[in-house]
């Protein structure tokens, strides 16, 4: 047995999620062009689920599974003002390049990074469909020090509306490079269960 732990983590990435739905009223997953949110030092996720064992005849009988969403928390480098209205829902002013803090409109992303281990044997993970919140920072005085602040967001991710070939409705994909699974154009696109091939 091979023993290993995350010491590293890069490449966040987004895609926005479009839904439509189609003639035979399934709902249809198309994402957007790939692009970078920024420059990432942490990724901590939590997973939201709950169980209650129900009792008959004076004995436990059952135990009743629930499961919710998942929520990661990103601290980042500060995103580029396009980015943030994209990822927080408000408005960017391309000819000013300003953000404007308007009524929020969130659309849902798909979330893509790279968890580094320490056998060497990186892991690449798709999250695909879930809306950020917060966008927390913080603004100190300047001192002697070598302070700085970064943002956060949290990213909650629910189930994909796609029932793919391979594993139905999903939250994720998350592959080893272990040279099993061909990674050449991962974060090219979003890929899906269904996409993720072997490597020849």
């Amino acid at each position: 047995m091979n023993f290993e732990e995350y010491r590293g983590v890069e490449n966040l990435v987004i895609a926005e999620l479009n839904e439509t739905t189609g003639e035979d009223g399934k709902i249809i997953e198309k994402y957007g062009p790939v692009q970078r949110l920024s420059g990432v030092q942490q990724v901590s996720g939590e997973v939201n689920e709950s169980s209650e064992t129900h009792y008959y005849d004076n004995m436990s009988a059952i135990v009743v599974e629930s499961e919710g969403e998942d929520t990661y928390t990103l601290v980042v480098s500060v995103p580029s003002k396009k980015t943030r209205a994209l990822i927080e829902g408000l408005t960017y002013d391309e000819e000013t390049g300003a953000l404007l803090g308007t009524k929020k409109n969130k659309k849902y992303f798909a979330l893509g990074f790279i968890a580094n281990k320490t056998s060497g044997v990186d892991e690449y993970n798709w999250i695909y469909k879930g809306k950020f919140s917060g966008g927390a920072k913080t603004h100190d005085t300047k001192t002697d020090g070598t302070d700085t602040s970064n943002m956060e967001y949290t990213y909650t991710s629910i189930h994909s509306a796609t029932k793919y070939e391979k594993g139905g409705n999903c939250k994720y994909l998350s592959v080893d490079n272990d040279g099993t699974a061909d990674l050449t154009n991962f974060f090219k696109q979003v890929t899906t269960p269904d996409t993720l091939q072997a490597k020849a």
